[in-house]
Order: C-alpha cells, then structure tokens, then sequence
C-alpha cells in the first residue's frame, strides 16, 4: 500500500525537469547589440499600467499550482500540459540564442508598492529575449487544458481561464512585451499542444487496443 501511494506522487516529480531547464532563461537574459524591436502600432495604443504587475507576478504560483492540480485530476492532460511547457520553453529559448528582440521599458513614476515591484523586475529580467513570451505561451497551455476540461469542471475552467487572460494582459501593460510577443506565444503554445495530444492519445489508443487483443 505505501508503495502505492509514493507511486502515485512519481509523476509529480517530473516538474523537476522544468524547475532544471528555467535557468537557461537567465544565461541567455544578456543584451546584446542588434536585438531587434518588434514593437508595432498597438503597443502605442497599450498604456503602461503598474497595477498590472498583480498579475504578472501570479505566473509562477498560476503555472506550478496548475500542474500540481492536473497531476492529480487529469493525468493524460498533465502529460500533455507539462510536455508542452517543456518543449515551449525549449523552443523559446532556441529562438532566443538565433534571434534576439526587445521592447523599450518606459519610466517607472512613483513610490508605491506596484511601482517598486516594476523596477524590481526590471532590475532581475532584461529588456530582451522576448519574442515569444514564455509568459503567455506557458499560461496559454494552461489555459487550453482547462478549457477542455470545462465540462468537468465549469469552476476550475473560468477561474484558471479568467487568471490566465489577466496575465497574458499583464505582459503587455507591464511593458515586459509587445504584442507581437504574445501573439508568437499562443501560437507556439497551441501548435506544441496539438502535437502532444495528438501523441499522448495515440499512445493511449494503442494501448487500449493492444490491451483488447
């Protein structure tokens, strides 16, 4: 029986494999000369607001919490939640070793609390690497996992999709990206999550097949 049970926290500890691949963000967060800006328009028409930064700090607890919780309800879609993530940072981080952008940050005004946390991620995250924002990419898995769990689960699917939108939000009010940054990022996370249902349901049908024989 204890077997059992530590057995089913194994799959758990495959979060690990993001916790060990993240840090390549940072050894590839330095400026370097030519990156190039990919700002357009509608970026001018998005204003800078620091309150957005609530949100954007929610990413991280939003991510792990999520694949904590799908761990556990969902083990097929946690496969294929995480794998995704997995490969979305792997290909954001190729992207940014080839081809490196960045967006201008604008003056941070004020004392408050919301302001500070601004410059305090302006300090730790350079102006570059951006395009996609892993932000979104990562939160737009989530995102496509509970929607397809929205009949299961009406609650889990509006609070995790209504979270997800403030924070894809939050990456372009914050100024931490443009919109084309985000636009790349749900691209990439919807061809990523396509390919690894497509894969994770092949696996299972064969399985289910084999298993009839």
């Amino acid at each position: 029986m204890k077997n059992n049970k530590f057995s089913a926290f194994i799959p758990l500890s495959y979060i690990l494999l993001l916790v060990l691949v993240s840090p390549l963000y940072s050894v590839l967060n330095h400026s370097t000369i030519g990156a190039v800006n990919v700002t357009t328009k509608i970026d001018e028409w998005i204003p800078f607001t620091k309150e957005f930064i609530v949100p954007y700090l929610l990413w991280f607890p939003y991510l792990y919490g999520a694949l904590i919780y799908y761990c556990f309800a969902d083990r097929k879609l946690y496969y294929v939640t995480l794998s995704s993530i997995l490969l979305g940072n792997l290909t954001s981080f190729s992207i940014y070793y080839m081809w490196q952008t960045t967006i201008a940050r604008p003056e941070v005004i004020g004392n408050d609390v919301f302001a500070n946390l601004v410059r305090y991620i302006y300090s730790i995250d350079q102006p570059v690497n951006c395009f996609p924002s892993i932000h979104v990419l990562t939160t737009f898995v989530i995102m496509i996992t509970a929607h397809k769990r929205k009949k299961q689960n009406k609650w889990e699917y509006g609070i995790l999709t209504f979270i997800g939108v403030l924070i894809i939000l939050s990456t372009l009010f914050t100024k931490q990206h443009a919109f084309m940054d985000a636009v790349a990022g749900t691209v990439v996370a919807s061809f990523l999550y396509a390919a690894m249902y497509y894969i994770f349901e092949s696996r299972e049908q064969k399985v289910t097949v084999q298993a009839g024989v």
